[in-house]
């Protein structure tokens, strides 16, 4: 089986997408620590955590999937959730909060939020290959927070923010290398996602945003960092380790609109003009 937990609060999430560099000497996440492993088609996590402020770091050692994190009201269930999703019935006892996905294969993406007591879901939104969303499959689980002695601490502040609006999106200063903290807000009308995918040595961005899948070509990028889509008017704050190079930012639920960009990390101490 697998579980699913959904959360009340703004999150963050931290990529450590070389695991050589990431791995050796990781910097201290906030609050406690709650290692989630999503692989093909489940979850492995704790099933319960102490209220307050607490950060999930996702690994999936095969790529491909994300945890969405969502709140529950006390008289629903995980399965309440995904028989209803599944059905396509509103769930308004349910609060979808985001959350960390798609790191590289040997690195981890994280994601942190301030839990309040209560129940809450994992669950990976992502289409198979014969349309089925991966919680159809089994891919959900459940965490339980409990309402003893909270983890201290509130949700670090960001030096970037991300605006993203229908089908674009607009940073407020230019990312350099080295660890940054981004506030990423949905300021559409619609879904929206944050995806990032780092350039491969000896391509360009050009050709990243020019690739197609069914171009018989190989592909010029790779999973970075990933905030799973969210609703209009929502926050999720993430920090994310830059090296310098060529990325692309894009939305997969909104490509059909072009909503794709370039993002170029200079080098710590080089600026270059914001949304260049």
């Amino acid at each position: 089986m697998v579980t699913r937990t959904f959360v009340y609060m703004l999150g963050v999430l931290v990529a450590h997408p070389l695991a050589a560099s990431a791995q050796a000497s990781p910097a201290r996440l906030p609050g406690q620590i709650i290692d989630v492993v999503a692989d093909n088609f489940f979850f492995r996590a704790p099933a319960t955590a102490r209220a307050g402020l607490t950060t999930f770091r996702l690994r999936s050692p095969h790529g491909g999937h994300e945890l969405r994190v969502v709140r529950l009201d006390s008289a629903h269930t995980v399965t309440d959730l995904v028989k209803a999703l599944s059905a396509d019935v509103p769930t308004p006892w349910a609060t979808s909060l985001g959350g960390p996905a798609f790191p590289s294969p040997r690195g981890t993406s994280n994601a942190t939020f301030v839990l309040e007591p209560g129940r809450y879901a994992f669950l990976c939104y992502v289409h198979a290959k014969d349309g089925m969303r991966h919680f159809q499959k089994g891919m959900f689980t459940e965490l339980l927070v409990g309402g003893g002695r909270r983890v201290a601490g509130k949700l670090p502040s960001p030096d970037i923010l991300v605006s993203m609006v229908d089908y674009e999106y607009h940073f407020s200063v230019p990312v350099t290398s080295g660890r940054h903290t981004l506030r990423v807000t949905n300021a559409g009308s619609v879904y929206h996602e944050f995806k990032i995918r780092r350039v491969l040595p000896g391509f360009t961005e050009a050709q990243a945003l020019a690739w197609k899948p069914k171009s018989g070509q190989p592909r010029p990028d790779d999973d970075f960092a990933t905030v799973t889509s969210i609703e209009p008017g929502v926050s999720v704050t993430t920090t994310i380790d830059f090296p310098s190079g060529n990325y692309i930012v894009l939305c997969v639920p909104q490509f059909k609109h072009g909503m794709m960009q370039a993002l170029h990390v200079t080098p710590s101490g080089r600026r270059r003009r914001a949304g260049s």
